[in-house]
């Protein structure tokens, strides 16, 4: 039969009852330690990642809400400067209108001056005809003959005169 021998069993049960707080303080609690710290790591890695994660999606976002900006700021800029040009061309026109109007303007009292010049000198080149012509009168005494001829000359030359 099987006989327990209790002095045995007895030293077994103190050696384990000593053993277990040795056996827990030498390698268990190190090795749970050593779990709880990997494990903190792990969950504080995995957390950095979400929030950088987080952060590279904010950012994206920012970048492409930036580049929208940029993108509307550079049609708005090119439309301003559409829209001057067209105002500058504008009045570009306008002015070579005016200074065109304005050289017509100066060209026909330049040529109305020329004109009224020409007129006085033909009158006076015909006041100066007619004093030789009355001068030739008086000196000479000629028949009504020779007095027509004369004013016939003095006209042609007066005609010749204006040409």
């Amino acid at each position: 039969m099987v006989s327990i021998e209790w002095d045995i069993l007895l030293l077994q049960i103190i050696t384990f009852v000593i053993a277990l707080p040795l056996i827990w303080m030498w390698l268990l609690r190190p090795l749970v330690n050593r779990l709880k710290e990997r494990e903190k790591f792990i969950k504080e890695s995995v957390d950095k990642i979400e929030n950088e994660r987080k952060e590279i999606e904010r950012l994206k976002e920012e970048h492409f809400k930036g580049i929208k900006e940029l993108e509307q700021r550079s049609k708005e800029t090119l439309s301003a400067a559409v829209s001057e040009g067209e105002r500058v061309k504008q009045q570009m026109i306008e002015d070579a209108k005016k200074e065109g109007a304005k050289m017509v303007e100066e060209a026909k009292k330049e040529i109305e001056l020329e004109k009224n010049k020409a007129i006085e000198d033909v009158k006076d080149k015909i006041a100066e005809l007619s004093i030789l012509t009355a001068e030739k009168i008086i000196k000479k005494k000629i028949s009504k003959k020779q007095h027509l001829e004369i004013i016939k000359n003095y006209s042609k030359e007066i005609g010749k005169g204006i040409n």
